[in-house]
């Protein structure tokens, strides 16, 4: 069967409104940018309310944020909210009332999660710290003062409290030298150094954010002489919850492609842009589908938006069922930004190999068509690995393959960030690719799936011709080429490895009845990167002149190389389970993308020795992140995180508790069935069923 994106790509896009992305953009943004709880649950019902106009099925879950509750691995935040804030100048008596900062004018000048101050504010003398290195040396300094630094305070934050500072002030922000007018957006206020939420029993310390030329202000007059500030927070923390916002679009089959995004940010391009998206591709699809402008839907869709991160993973621990029924996904940040003037970057993040998909391949191919005709100014990097920020869901234990593109610029979390700057035609052609991907996947069927395997044979293709060249390359001259063969065929193995698990993920694109047959015909695609294996492998003996020597074993971690880790949480850790005095000694696994993959293949099947193989591959690392990572498998061993396995030991069976959602539905937890292991590959029944969330959709 021959596929057309171009003309996929044209009818979506003549569907697609830059006009109604410009305005749902707004929607979003003119609440959410006060990022407060408050406002985010402003911010759903507004979404809720369009939807409903549009005639999709509106439902808002509600998540815990009682800064207590831990879900997989991740400790919800407490909710907070701020009415208002200023910060002024005392002395020097000629400056006295100077304002420099106001909420009401600057809504990101005040620390997420800030402590209050008392009604009257607070007027004290200015400390100036330069970074936490000058703290240690002049802690006794900070007690009853203000601190200002133009250092990033949530480094140090706990130390101040500790050493009784009243308050601090930042002026701090990650491109200053080219926006020093812009006020950055301090997101984070955990006591934990390489933390991010508040938490119960986390310290209050109010906190406020100048721009770096106030800053510098703020260095003349502390140069001059002393300095007090006043400073005024009117704000609260409080126990509550954090939505998730869904659209659903109803189907035959018990199954769902889903796109997800996070709201809840007070940028207008991160992330109310990407949410604008997910929103029209919502509308499109249902209007268009009843209309008959496109194909009636086979599969459901779901769009997803919600906290970063907390509201992700919150969602999946409390709603298995869904996910269950999910097939595919995709995970939409920052799309509104012209590349050209802020120097935009666009980055399209692969599933992880754990997870590999064919969805990749139809991401791939659609943003490359679109991007080439409709906007060739934006610079799109392709291919990338795996980072994490909505995309979770790509856990295996979870099982939802979801690409992410994202794009990062130089106003990224500041006060610059607002619809002035966004771009409708940015996110004109991201909706188009949205409606088309969205559509393609929830009406594929056994042609369409068997188009996308074969796609993703020229994918896997390339890739394997990119290994064995480089390695051709490093023949000449090299003193073993046998190890230099053992080195590369078992990488050139790997990605084989990788390619068949893509390969067959185009299953969950098949009808059931479909199933049985796509899978020999799955089988055959996959001998055709055999071939291809088979031909790099032959082109290399013959450049080298011998056969592949025998691979050295992974020496040094004699305790745990030959163990098999299996991963007892779903999504990425944070360790936010384990008391922060244990945690001090590790590094903060938040954002460790390399370590995120490794634990995604910690399934009780694959030794540690095993998995730091597979993780250098997979992001293709010359250096050597072997030591870091057992460091991190040792510590996740030692709290609970991870259950070592000797050889012979039976893989644990997955709980199958049955938990209540946030809005009170009981829902199966077991896993999803591998999409290499039989050849249906049927999923189950869901414990939850469309009609059921009909019932329940008004309630909300």
């Amino acid at each position: 069967m021959s596929v057309d994106l171009s003309k996929r790509l044209e009818a979506a896009a003549e569907l697609v409104s830059e006009n109604s992305l410009l305005d749902l953009t707004r929607l979003i943004w003119e609440t959410d940018r006060a990022y407060t709880f408050p406002a985010f649950h402003a911010t759903a019902r507004h979404v809720s309310a369009k939807l409903r106009e549009w005639g999709v099925r509106p439902r808002t879950f509600e998540i815990p944020a009682d800064g207590k509750t831990i879900l997989g691995d991740w400790k919800m935040p407490l909710g907070w909210d701020c009415g208002g804030a200023t910060l002024e100048i005392y002395d020097p008596f000629e400056e006295r009332g100077r304002v420099l900062a106001d909420r009401k004018k600057v809504n990101t000048c005040v620390i997420m999660w800030s402590g209050p101050t008392p009604p009257e504010g607070i007027t004290a003398s200015v400390v100036r710290i330069a970074d936490e290195k000058d703290l240690s040396a002049r802690l006794n300094e900070v007690k009853g003062k203000i601190v200002y630094t133009p250092a990033n305070p949530r480094e140090f934050k706990k130390r101040l409290a500790s050493a009784g500072a009243l308050a601090v002030v930042t002026s701090w922000c990650r491109n200053a030298h080219l926006i020093p007018d812009a006020t950055f957006w301090v997101n984070a206020w955990s006591d934990d150094p390489g933390g991010w939420a508040f938490h119960a029993g986390d310290a209050p310390l109010p906190g406020m954010v100048v721009s770096p030329q106030t800053g510098v202000d703020l260095d003349v007059l502390l140069d001059r002489g002393p300095v007090k500030l006043r400073m005024k927070i009117d704000a609260k923390y409080m126990e509550t919850t954090m939505p998730v916002v869904c659209g659903y679009i109803d189907a035959p089959l018990q199954e769902e492609v889903l796109a997800i995004g996070h709201a809840m940010e007070q940028g207008a391009n991160d992330n109310a842009s990407a949410c604008a998206v997910i929103l029209e591709s919502l509308r499109v699809l249902q209007d268009a589908t009843q209309k008959g402008a496109l194909a009636p839907l086979k599969r459901a869709v779901r769009g997803i938006l919600t906290n970063e991160c907390y509201g992700t993973v919150g969602f999946a621990a409390l709603n298995p069922g869904i996910l269950r029924r999910v097939q595919a996904g995709v995970n939409f940040d920052s799309l509104g930004r012209a590349s050209e003037s802020v120097d935009a970057k666009y980055k399209h993040h692969r599933c992880p190999d754990a997870g590999a998909s064919v969805a990749d391949t139809l991401m791939a191919l659609l943003l490359e068509k679109a991007l080439s005709k409709s906007n060739v100014y934006v610079k799109l990097y392709g291919d990338e690995p795996f980072a994490l920020t909505d995309n979770h869901y790509n856990d295996p234990a979870i099982g939802v393959h979801c690409p992410y593109v994202d794009s990062q610029d130089r106003w990224w979390h500041t006060s610059m960030d607002t619809m002035d700057q966004i771009s409708g035609r940015n996110l004109h052609v991201f909706a188009t690719v949205s409606v088309a991907y969205l559509h393609f996947l929830a009406t594929a069927t056994l042609p369409e799936a068997l188009w996308l395997a074969h796609r993703t044979v020229e994918r896997f293709g390339v890739r394997l011709e990119t290994i064995a060249s480089a390695a051709a390359a490093g023949l000449e001259g090299c003193e073993d080429k046998a190890l230099l063969l053992a080195r590369v065929f078992d990488r050139l193995d790997y990605t084989k490895e990788i390619a068949d698990r893509a390969i067959m993920s185009a299953k969950r694109f098949m009808l059931r009845e479909e199933r049985a047959q796509g899978h020999l015909a799955l089988l055959k695609v996959q001998r055709h990167v055999r071939r291809l294996l088979d031909l790099q492998k032959r082109r290399l003996r013959e450049l080298a002149g011998c056969d592949a020597g025998a691979l050295p074993a992974l020496t040094g971690y004699d305790d745990i190389a030959g163990l098999r880790p299996f991963k007892t949480f779903i999504g990425t850790p944070t360790y936010d389970s384990v008391p922060p005095a244990e945690r001090a000694s590790i590094p903060s696994p938040v954002w460790n993308a390399y370590l995120h993959c490794a634990v995604f293949w910690a399934d009780g099947k694959h030794t540690f020795a095993d998995i730091a193989r597979r993780v250098r591959y997979e992001f293709d690392d010359e250096k050597d992140r072997t030591e870091s990572l057992a460091a991190h498998f040792r510590f996740m061993g030692a709290h609970g995180l991870v259950a070592w396995l000797n050889p012979g030991d039976p893989i644990p069976k997955p709980p199958k508790p049955e938990k209540k959602s946030a809005a009170g539905e009981a829902h199966d937890d077991s896993p999803r069935e591998d999409d290499h292991g039989g050849p249906a590959d049927e999923p189950e029944a869901a414990a939850e069923t469309p009609e059921e969330e009909a019932n329940e959709a008004d309630a909300h």
